[in-house]
């Protein structure tokens, strides 16, 4: 590998140059958690060299990659978020490695493509937020709307209010936050047909429901030891290494620890990927009610078929007959990914501001 990528390195034409860098991205990738600061200094060193000289379209599946890997240096990221937003928008919208001030550097100083990125981070504070609502045009605003993980300053919350007013689908957007106040919800129901305002009412309260069986007994539920890990070669962090780094998928993985019958790290690796924390992906896993487990893997894209395999193993765990499973399915397959994906940044808003509470 190492003669190769040195044989590559003096190569001048743009296929040759655009081969080194997707080899040297990968063993960067490969081994990211592993490397020592001297050697993270060369990769990084060697990469924005390669950066300068590669074109637009390798600098985007470059950004793409390495956005979704921590340990990429700040600066190398910085750099990639700083460029034209078809490079930036994978940096901006979700590494890790950009601090606080970068995104408020950028938030600043960069175009509408940059903020609109910005805008769909997992989660943004709220001084963040109000720099882009201040400087963002309507694209970022209905973003902001919609994004559950943006917390919003009184100032950002009455502006987005007032711009319901005359702004359907921010408006629609604006009725699925879980951070609304009753007073704030009301009036938003209150500028909808009734028929809608009737069914949005109807499905927050049950959204609000969900949230309180997955609150309810969770710290119980793991210090109980309701789950327990099996014998099994499945290493769970490397099954999330490979899952991140795309070497394998999280149906693959998951279809892998259902036959296994390992709930217990498979609930791991779900809270893992979802960013909730286990013990209440442990608690929904246990349930009898199959809601708030769809749900979740729903919205990470599990499919029907790995879905039924799981299924099975729960029904086994739990010790339920074959119609509560084939209940189960009927209920999954009615669920769509868009919908459960919107519950699910709901309620990780609803248990973040009961953890504060």
């Amino acid at each position: 590998m190492l003669n190769s990528l040195v044989d590559l390195a003096k190569e001048s034409c743009s296929d040759k140059r655009r081969e080194l860098l997707g080899q040297v991205s990968a063993l960067f990738i490969a081994d990211a958690d592993r490397y020592t600061s001297e050697e993270m200094t060369l990769f990084t060193g060697v990469l924005k060299k390669l950066i300068n000289d590669a074109e637009t379209q390798d600098k985007a599946k470059l950004s793409a990659r390495l956005a979704h890997v921590d340990e990429t240096p700040n600066d190398l990221a910085l750099e990639l978020a700083s460029d034209d937003a078809a490079i930036a928008k994978y940096m901006l919208q979700y590494s890790n490695s950009l601090t606080r001030d970068d995104l408020i550097l950028l938030a600043r100083s960069k175009g509408q493509d940059h903020l609109l990125a910005i805008s769909k981070r997992d989660h943004l504070e709220s001084r963040l937020t109000d720099i882009l609502l201040e400087r963002g045009e309507q694209p970022v605003r209905r973003s902001i709307a919609d994004n559950p993980g943006a917390e919003l300053s009184e100032w950002g919350m009455r502006l987005l209010m007032k711009l319901a007013g005359s702004d359907a689908p921010l408006r629609e957007s604006m009725t699925h936050r879980a951070d609304l106040s009753a007073e704030h919800f009301e009036k938003l129901i209150s500028l909808l047909p009734e028929d809608q305002g009737e069914s949005v009412r109807k499905m927050h309260a049950q959204n609000s429901q969900l949230v309180e069986k997955i609150l309810h007994d969770a710290g119980k539920a793991v210090a109980g030891g309701s789950l327990e890990r099996r014998r099994s070669r499945l290493d769970a962090k490397v099954a999330l290494k490979d899952i991140r780094s795309g070497k394998t998928s999280l149906n693959e993985v998951f279809l892998a620890y259902s036959l296994s019958r390992n709930l217990f790290d498979l609930a791991f690796i779900l809270a893992e990927v979802s960013g909730l924390d286990q013990k209440y992906v442990t608690n929904v896993m246990i349930r009898y009610e199959i809601d708030g487990i769809a749900v979740l893997c729903r919205a990470l894209s599990i499919g029907t078929s790995e879905f039924n395999m799981f299924c099975k193993a729960r029904g086994a765990h739990l010790k339920l007959s074959k119609n509560a499973i084939d209940n189960w399915m009927r209920d999954y397959q009615l669920l769509s990914e868009e919908e459960a994906q919107r519950v699910l940044r709901f309620i990780k808003v609803r248990l973040k501001m009961a953890e504060a509470a």
